[in-house]
């Protein structure tokens, strides 16, 4: 028997293949004729709105109107013709098999609710189209498909996956369900996501964006809060929430963050840009790579508007690193000097673009260049650098005043500070004379190169540099003093010579080197330093008497490469993975100046190595890598954690060492045999199993015995978070995947083994093997769904168990859900349910043969001494299709009222006699597969009657009669036409006891 629906879009119109031309009051009596007829009296009719006229629609131009709704026969279809618009003043509802296709440019109005929710996704054919709706937009019962720009008062996506390509719109929320997939913009007051979607656009909320766990997002995100849901979701975008945002363990962005208050919860969630924040929160492992500027401001080399729970320390590689909200315009700008400086050697002059009226750091954090004058010399400050270094010639000698000229306007004047007399002097004096100029170019430790020592002066109208004298050779008196650091232990090789360096130039002790100065007073000596760092180069030179030429230069060595060394696998994804960094020169020795501590001291900042994953020996997720290195005499003991499972191999950089640009490597492969993860396996750190029930189960607490109930295990790293490449898709070159065969097993409550079992986990057949084995092939993205059932041993009550999921191997390899370390709890990581013994019973009623007669169904359990009422029982459900009636005699005619879903383990079918009578009726509730039930009727085994079987043979009692004692269908009877004795008229009534 058919029941047609109602759909608000039937018009009393011409179709194409028949016509209704019924009476106003005819729907309502054409309801009742189908639902007893059914649909075999009619054909499906296709509604078709491309210019042809339409009975009770106007059409002005190409937009159809229909101020009334009408009726849809349970298969007929709608089609929107190109360029065509439809507007229906009513609400919408699209069942099973009718149907919606919309041409190019085809446009649907609904001015009430459009309802797509339960159509089938074949019968849903849009064309890029446009769908503007008044009320609700609903579609996702099922998983359909769709590709059209939709605008809405609310916009409901379901219950299943759905697919959508084109613009969201809505006045209200948007709610987006699990596994959707969406090409296009969103916008609406709050936007929420079930796990997992993939979006492709933009999203704007106007009051709050929600992105579940497993997401991925490309895209910008506007929205005054945003919350990103543990765990595992990726955002590649630009994110404003003005007042707050909040990401899960193990969350990704990839982009620049502007909130109020962010948090970044444990662990491992990184922002891969900046961020601008009132307030940043960064729990365990949290990162942000670029730089948190802080909206009310930070001193110096702090973090003011950070709580760093991270375990980085602030101004470490992985650790926080801030600045000030930066202004407009600098606040005025500070040329800093030592107030002397020689004729034909450069000179270091800073030049400082403040952002406060005390110069002190964070410093203006925009792009400045101009010219100092004085020494007319350009300079150019880089974004968020704050100042620069200027290295400035003058050929005259005698006094200059120095100042900043063609720049960014300042709010206040340029002021300077002259450093060889603690004034604010801006006048810089300039002594002529001869000059030896030392340049040493920046170098790997360890490198043969070559010093240029060049004798100049100035020439007789001071414009330009000549040389001071050449072709001649002199005994020159060369020493050497670190810089950065203070301290070191190797010697410099100048020419034939080995010099000591000290700790400063009026300590240094000088060596003697015949230096032959050549064509334009140009001298060239070998050069090699072994040590990493910043050394000065001092050189004096008297060629007569009465004439002195001094000079000196300074150079950087930088470590020419890094060794790494991890120990050896296998790692537990998200736990702390020792490995050896080693700074090496280009002989491959240690340079033992590489020390972070003494760099540190000198107050070098750009000395961090970076440690990270050079590649994967496997495909899937890149996961989330944190380290931490110090160095101490050229050797770090690192740590370094990553989040997912393979193979991988690490890589040590350093990038403008000293604020040169020299730069340092390092690798745990040789790349020209490819990428083959010397580093681990990670394996995950422990398995959580869950239960997976619908919405309206989630709060039940037992199962049936030999009743199938879905299990889910998880792959999970230290931190919580599902690891994904613990998938079967994911394998490395040689075919090779992480995902591994489990067994999951039946503990007791408190978790240990039970002794004895009070049952077994036995087969579901064609879906699971008597064991509970859960093929490495099952994994997909961390995840693995199996369905079991536990049979309880007779006579057994009910029991408490706990599902436990292990890999079986030996330590250290061993994974299981027993894992009792932070930060789950143990009892989160292991399912819990009570088993129990369970039977229906559909109970017997009898009166008068006009009486409504309500036959009681109950489900019960065993105690283990006696059967009660299953009360617990809220989530039966008995389907109609399932119930059997056998009249006698058979003229007999009832009516019946199902009272739906067991509630508190009690339901009802009510039954009253329509026509024939008075008889009995027996009743069987068909709990099995097939289309007839097994119920003991007597001696009768089944009621002959066709019925659907529920397939909760769980709940078939023990009977006996009609054969062997056996599990059978429930059955009860009701009899019409007799009366209770309590309620027959009775004058006298006497007991006689003999």
């Amino acid at each position: 028997m058919s029941f047609p629906s109602l759909f608000a879009l039937l018009f009393a119109g011409a179709p194409l293949r028949r016509r209704r031309a019924l009476p106003r009051w005819l729907p309502a009596l054409a309801l009742v004729l189908a639902g007893m007829l059914g649909s075999s009296m009619a054909q499906a009719t296709v509604y078709t709105f491309n210019g042809a006229p339409v009975t009770s629609c106007t059409l002005s131009g190409k937009v159809y109107t229909c101020p009334y709704p009408a009726y849809l026969d349970w298969d007929d279809s709608v089609v929107i013709g190109n360029n065509y618009t439809l507007k229906v003043t009513n609400s919408v509802t699209v069942t099973y098999n009718q149907g919606l296709t919309m041409g190019n440019n085809a446009k649907l109005i609904v001015t009430g609710n459009l309802n797509l929710t339960g159509v089938n996704p074949a019968n849903l054919k849009t064309n890029g189209g446009d769908i503007e709706v008044g009320g609700t937009f609903s579609m996702g019962a099922l998983a359909q498909s769709m590709t059209a720009d939709v605008t809405a008062g609310a916009i409901r996506l379901g219950s299943d996956r759905v697919t959508i390509i084109g613009n969201l719109v809505s006045q209200g929320m948007v709610d987006i369900s699990s596994g959707s997939k969406i090409t296009g913009d969103i916008s609406g007051t709050v936007v929420t996501t079930g796990s997992p979607v993939t979006i492709s656009g933009k999203v704007t909320a106007t009051s709050k964006f929600m992105l579940a766990s497993g997401s991925t997002m490309t895209g910008d995100i506007t929205a005054p809060m945003f919350d990103m849901l543990a765990s595992g979701s990726k955002v590649t975008g630009n994110i404003l929430a003005t007042t707050s945002m909040v990401m899960g363990s193990g969350n990704a962005v990839k982009g620049d963050v502007d909130t109020g208050n962010l948090t970044l919860q444990s662990s491992s969630s990184i922002i891969t840009g900046n961020a601008r924040v009132n307030w940043a929160t960064l729990e365990w492992a949290g990162r942000v790579t670029g730089t948190i500027y802080c909206k009310n401001g930070t001193a110096k080399d702090k973090c003011d508007c950070v709580t760093n729970n991270s375990g980085f320390a602030v101004n470490t590689a992985n650790g926080p690193r801030c600045e000030g909200a930066a202004p407009k315009a600098p606040h005025h700008y500070l040329v800093t000097h030592d107030g002397e400086g020689d004729t034909c050697l450069p000179e270091k002059i800073t030049v400082t673009a403040c952002a406060n009226a005390t110069c002190t750091a964070p410093h203006y954090a925009g792009a400045v260049s101009g010219k100092l004058a004085g020494v007319d010399t350009p300079f150019s400050i880089a974004a968020n650098a704050g100042s620069v270094q200027v290295s400035a010639t003058r050929f005259a000698e005698g006094v200059v005043t120095l100042g900043v000229s063609d720049a960014l306007a300042a709010q206040d004047a340029t002021t300077c500070y002259r450093s060889s007399s603690n004034t604010n002097s801006c006048a810089m004096s300039f002594a002529g004379g001869a000059k030896l100029l030392v340049e040493v170019p920046n170098h790997a430790a360890g490198a043969d190169i070559k010093a240029l020592i060049r004798a100049v002066k100035a020439n007789d109208t001071q414009t330009a540099c000549v040389a001071a004298f050449e072709n001649l050779t002199y005994n020159v008196q060369y020493s050497c003093n670190y810089s950065r650091p203070k301290a070191g232990s190797l010697p410099l090789a100048l020419g034939d010579k080995s010099l000591s360096c000290a700790a400063s130039t009026a300590t240094a002790a000088a060596q003697s080197v015949s230096t032959e100065f050549k064509a334009k007073g140009v001298a060239e000596l070998a050069l090699k330093y072994a040590d990493a760092g910043e050394v000065r180069l001092n050189a004096s030179v008297t060629p007569f008497p009465g004439m002195t030429a001094k000079g000196e230069g300074t150079f950087v060595a930088a470590p020419a490469s890094f060794k790494l060394a991890a120990a050896a696998g296998p790692h537990r994804a998200g736990a702390d993975v020792g490995v050896t960094v080693t700074a090496l020169n280009s002989a491959g020795v240690k340079t033992p100046n590489f020390d972070t501590g003494d760099m540190k001291t000198a107050g070098v900042t750009n000395h961090d190595v970076a440690l990270d994953v050079a590649c994967r020996a496997q495909g899937g997720e890149d996961g989330v890598f944190a380290s931490a290195a110090s160095f101490v005499d050229g050797e770090a003991a690192a740590t370094a954690r990553w989040s997912e499972v393979g193979k991988i191999e690490l890589k040590a950089s350093l990038a403008k060492f000293m604020g040169t640009e020299l730069g340092t490597t390092g690798l745990t492969y040789d790349p020209s045999k490819g990428c083959l993860g010397s580093v681990g396996p990670f394996i995950p750190q422990y398995f959580k199993v869950e239960i997976d029930r619908p919405p309206a189960q989630a709060a039940r607490s037992f199962q049936y015995s030999q009743e199938p109930f879905e299990v889910i295990v998880t792959a999970r790293n230290k931190g919580g978070d599902i690891t994904r490449n613990y998938s079967a898709d994911v394998k490395d070159k040689a075919g090779a995947g992480y995902s591994e065969k489990l067994l999951v097993s039946a503990v007791n409550a408190a978790g240990a083994a039970f002794a004895p079992a009070p049952g077994v986990f036995n087969a579901v057949p064609g879906v699971q093997p008597a064991l509970v084995e859960i093929a490495a092939d099952k994994f997909m993205a961390g995840s693995a769904k199996v369905k079991v059932a536990y049979a309880l041993a007779a006579p057994n009550g009910p029991q408490a168990i706990r599902l436990r999921a292990a890999n079986g191997k030996a330590a250290p390899a061993d994974v299981t859900s027993a894992y009792t370390a932070t930060p789950d709890p143990d009892a989160a990581k292991e399912a819990t349910t009570s088993v129990r013994t369970g039977r229906l019973r559909v109970g017997g009623r009898f009166g008068v043969l006009k009486a409504t007669l309500s036959v009681p169904v109950t489900a019960e359990y065993w105690t283990g001494k006696s059967w009660l009422l299953h009360s617990d029982d809220n989530y039966t459900i008995l389907p109609e299709v399932a119930w059997a009636f056998k009249p006698y005699p058979a003229d007999m005619k009832t009516d019946r009222k199902f009272k739906g879903p067991l509630v508190n383990g009690a339901t009802a079918v009510d039954l009253k006699v329509s026509s024939g009578g008075p008889g009995k009726v027996d009743i069987a509730l068909n709990l099995g597969s097939t289309a007839q039930d097994d119920a003991c009727i007597g001696d009768t085994t089944g009621t002959g009657v066709a019925s659907t079987g529920a397939a909760l043979p769980w709940l078939r009692p023990v009977v006996t009669g009609c054969a062997a004692t056996t599990s059978r269908d429930p059955a009860g009877r009701a009899t019409f036409g007799v009366f209770t004795p309590e309620n027959r008229r009775v004058i006298h009534v006497r007991e006689v006891f003999n």
